[in-house]
């Protein structure tokens, strides 16, 4: 070990996670991890010395942001790749607890973050030193595993550093070997104690030590669903795709002739068994008489827009539950059955092959859409939506906030040919508004192409932070569509609207009065505000080149 035990530490650390296929490291400014962050500045520079592995280093000053940086990070090499975990690194203290929201939806949605915080040494806890906190599994539940590491010291021999790294990327990737809740992929938190000095030590990169540890990144095994039975065959049969259930779930509802209701987020919006208008047919009295018919539904994925289908799931007869998110034993408790993923068995009838077309049960769902569909939009949430939609190629990535817009987009999202639809994400794993501006950026540096964001004005202002990207970081080719209709305006279809207007203005619609244009010019971001559909088409016609801000206002 070198004189300056930490910044060895912290070499071994960062080579062995990059070796382990950990690309993207976004770093905090702190002292206490200050033998990390010189580290990462030597394997994220421009000019590196010999040594060290490059690794692209993303700088932010704000922990929440930085952690939902990470968290877009992570779901755009996902989006474009196999998934890779992404390392988030603070000092210690009210830093650590910061990361809190990104990693409650990292927990949630399933997404492999390694939350990497520096802390004091043991003789400094419990004494009152500063900036000293009990960071000790301080998120709880919401990680896959935990660790905290003692000081290293000179005696160390290499490998200690490297054993945690593999066995961080494999639990945070989703352990093989582990078949409760830990099994999905999710966040790690490796808690690192430092004694000083803390200072950059001139040390010498070494290639990571070979260590007996858990698998390293890459080594995946593809489990087999719980109980491979086939789909009871009935005629009368509805399948539900909520957030991350991929095509599959189009294979299964074309399959068996059912009726697909899709949510934007679930990738499945596709082909001749997807209803679009179905949250508008549910509405009405043809709506309501054939979901009184139905006489099972399948799920997949995990749906969370509408209370619509959420009575449907409550009132089916049977119901049938597979890749229902990371926390996939997390369903509706009257589940006749639950599978970790969906059995190629529902793939196919166990009565033969099933023309589409013959389908009675499918017409009908389609004759009765087609009589709800309406194309005719005022200028509001719902225009927005879809030129937002219309602007997007195939394979073009977007993120939708939640709230508001991304409820806009499930009632007037197309159904495109298989093939043929842009990859719509969303933070749905708590479905809340934190972070979002930030998780936008970090996708759209993963993927290092042109990206898309629709986001509701409450849900840009909460996260404008994540507006600021110091000079010397990288800046994404990303354009945030902002729907401003003055406030959080979605507490109008809830029950809440019931009671006084200003009581409801005052503590759900919260006005915020503030001018776009003025924060985006203070952060340096371009802004174009649009005040019609024929505006906003213009400012969307072509790919962003650089990071910019276009403000849809729906009121003067």
């Amino acid at each position: 070990m070198s004189a300056h035990p930490s910044g060895a530490f912290a070499r071994e650390l960062v080579s062995s996670l990059a070796a382990l296929g950990v690309e993207d490291f976004v770093l905090c400014p702190g002292s206490r991890s200050g033998p990390l962050a010189h580290a990462l500045a030597d394997a994220g520079g421009d000019s590196p010395p010999l040594g060290p592995p490059r690794v692209n280093l993303h700088v932010r000053i704000d922990e929440r942001s930085a952690a939902f940086l990470a968290l877009g990070l992570a779901r755009g090499r996902a989006a474009s790749g196999p998934p890779r975990p992404v390392a988030v690194i603070t000092t210690s203290g009210t830093a650590v607890g910061n990361l809190l929201p990104a990693v409650m939806e990292a927990h949630h949605a399933g997404v492999p973050l390694l939350l990497i915080t520096a802390d004091r040494p043991g003789e400094l806890r419990g004494v009152g030193a500063n900036q000293t906190t009990d960071q000790v599994e301080i998120f709880g539940t919401f990680t896959r595993w935990s660790a905290d590491a003692a000081a290293p010291v000179e005696s160390d021999e290499p490998g200690h550093a490297a054993k945690l790294a593999h066995r961080a990327c494999a639990i945070a990737l989703g352990d093989p070997a582990r078949d409760d809740m830990t099994g999905t992929p999710g966040p790690v938190h490796l808690n690192l104690e430092f004694r000083e000095p803390l200072g950059a030590d001139g040390g010498v990169w070494s290639e990571p030590p070979q260590v007996d540890a858990t698998p390293s990144y890459g080594t995946r095994v593809v489990t087999s669903a719980d109980a491979p039975a086939p789909l009871p065959e009935v005629e009368r049969g509805v399948v539900i795709a909520g957030d991350g259930a991929g095509e599959v779930a189009r294979e299964v509802a074309e399959a068996h002739g059912w009726p697909l209701l899709a949510e934007p987020t679930s990738g499945a919006r596709q082909g001749p068994a997807a209803i679009g208008p179905y949250l508008d047919l549910l509405a009405t009295d043809t709506g309501r008489d054939l979901v009184e018919q139905v006489h099972q539904v399948v799920v997949i994925g995990r749906p969370t827009l509408s209370r619509h289908i959420q009575e449907l799931i409550a009132r089916t007869p049977a119901l049938l539950v597979a890749g229902h998110g990371a926390r996939w034993r997390e369903v509706p408790r009257h589940a006749d059955r639950v599978m970790r993923t969906v059995p190629q068995s529902w793939l196919t009838r166990s009565d033969g092959q099933l023309d589409l077309w013959d389908s009675v049960w499918l017409g009908r769902w389609r004759h009765a859409a087609a009589a709800v569909e309406d194309t005719a939009r005022p200028w509001g949430r719902r225009a927005v939506a879809a030129s937002f939609l219309a602007s997007l190629a195939p394979g073009d990535v977007a993120l939708l906030g939640s709230s508001g817009p991304i409820r806009a987009v499930d009632r007037v999202a197309p159904v495109w040919e298989p093939g043929e639809a842009p990859v719509l994400l969303a933070n749905r794993g708590l479905a809340g508004i934190d972070g979002t501006v930030s998780t936008a950026v970090g996708l759209a540096l993963a993927l290092g192409r042109p990206t898309y964001a629709l986001m509701g004005d409450v849900t840009f202002l909460h996260d404008v932070g994540g507006l600021l990207i110091g000079p010397r970081e990288t800046r994404p080719r990303l354009r945030i569509v902002v729907v401003n209709d003055g406030g959080g305006t979605i507490f109008s279809g809830l029950e809440h609207a019931q009671a006084p207007a200003t009581n409801v203005e005052r503590v759900f619609t919260t006005p915020h009065g503030a001018d776009l244009w003025s924060l985006c010019s203070g952060y340096g971001v371009p802004h174009t505000a649009v005040r019609s559909a024929d505006a906003l088409a213009k400012a969307l016609a072509e790919a962003p080149q650089s990071f910019e801000v276009v403000e849809a206002r729906l009121r003067a």
